[in-house]
């Protein structure tokens, strides 16, 4: 490829901030190594080097990236009588999870469905549900989670007053936005899945203190867990390979610490992850801070948590 044709293809893929790493890297340390996230490269370079195009184009491929996301930045959508905001998703790059936030009153129904080929797992913040399965329904109080396998038939009421809710999909479902799983729109077919006894697992989440679904019972696309810091609390994470993680803040404030950055998140923001990539997270409030973390798939540090007595 001549040297012409990696500018362009440069110039057109990538942001005025990559490009202005670039030619700082051309002109202003011609023999240092440049240090990334993990999973980059370093790569010495020398004035003249036409090599020194390719920096950012290595660093963005092999190292993940990390953005802070706002509930009221998400996409909504609808699914009987409860509206939700799809706040991680495909659009915006997600392709392993999603998150999708709610708010309801009682008597709003989120219509039974069937997710054909994900997992799904949704969390009680505040208030109350009834899982529903056919005619079945099963109380669902703050601090309990859901977690339904692919193929069964699913949905909720809401019984309590100021519910609210997350859950999340793995993988996505393209198919829950568009209104195409919604079995109360008039003329829609009833939801193609099946009721397996003891499938649908009830959780106590917010006793937990950690992970709260894993592969052992059941939840083999992702592990998810439940975060209470004390102020100045860390904890470290990873992102391994092509995977993807999200922290959920519920309440109070964190940063999370990259070897290039710090990000902020505040009550109700989402911080996004791809792989590969290692934060430290950290209660930044002067209260108590909740996070849900959920990692997709479970990897390393998942295994190593569930080991210690």
């Amino acid at each position: 490829m001549e040297i012409q044709d990696i500018k362009e293809e440069f110039m057109s893929a990538f942001t005025l901030r990559t490009i202005v790493l670039g030619l700082l890297c051309f002109f202003a340390v011609p023999q240092a190594k440049s240090q990334f996230e993990p999973g980059q490269a370093s790569i010495g370079v020398s004035p003249g080097r036409p090599e020194v195009l390719l920096l950012p184009l290595l660093a963005a491929q092999q190292s993940g990236q990390i953005r802070v996301l706002k509930v009221t930045d998400g996409k909504l959508f609808q699914m009987g009588g409860v509206k939700a905001s799809r706040v991680v998703h495909p659009d915006m790059g997600a392709k392993k999870l999603t998150l999708n936030f709610t708010n309801s009153e009682p008597g709003a129904e989120f219509s039974q469905h069937v997710h054909d080929y994900s997992d799904d797992t949704f969390l009680v913040l505040a208030g109350k549900v009834d899982v529903r399965q056919g005619d079945s329904r099963k109380p669902l109080f703050e601090g309990q989670a859901a977690f339904v396998p692919s193929g069964q038939i699913h949905g909720t009421i809401t019984t309590g007053t100021g519910t609210t809710m997350i859950s999340f999909q793995c993988p996505p479902d393209l198919a829950l936005y568009t209104g195409a799983r919604d079995s109360s729109r008039p003329g829609a077919a009833p939801p193609k899945g099946v009721i397996t006894p003891g499938a649908v697992k009830l959780i106590d989440f917010s006793r937990t203190g950690g992970f709260f679904t894993s592969p052992a019972m059941g939840s083999k696309r992702a592990a998810a867990a439940y975060r209470k810091l004390q102020p100045g609390q860390t904890f470290s994470t990873r992102v391994e390979g092509d995977g993807e993680q999200m922290l959920f803040v519920w309440k109070g404030e964190i940063s999370v610490k990259s070897k290039q950055r710090t990000y902020q998140a505040g009550e109700r923001e989402t911080v996004f992850l791809l792989g590969p990539n290692a934060v430290e997270v950290r209660n930044d409030s002067s209260a108590e801070s909740v996070v849900i973390q959920v990692q997709a798939p479970p990897n390393s540090e998942f295994a190593a948590e569930m080991r210690k007595p």
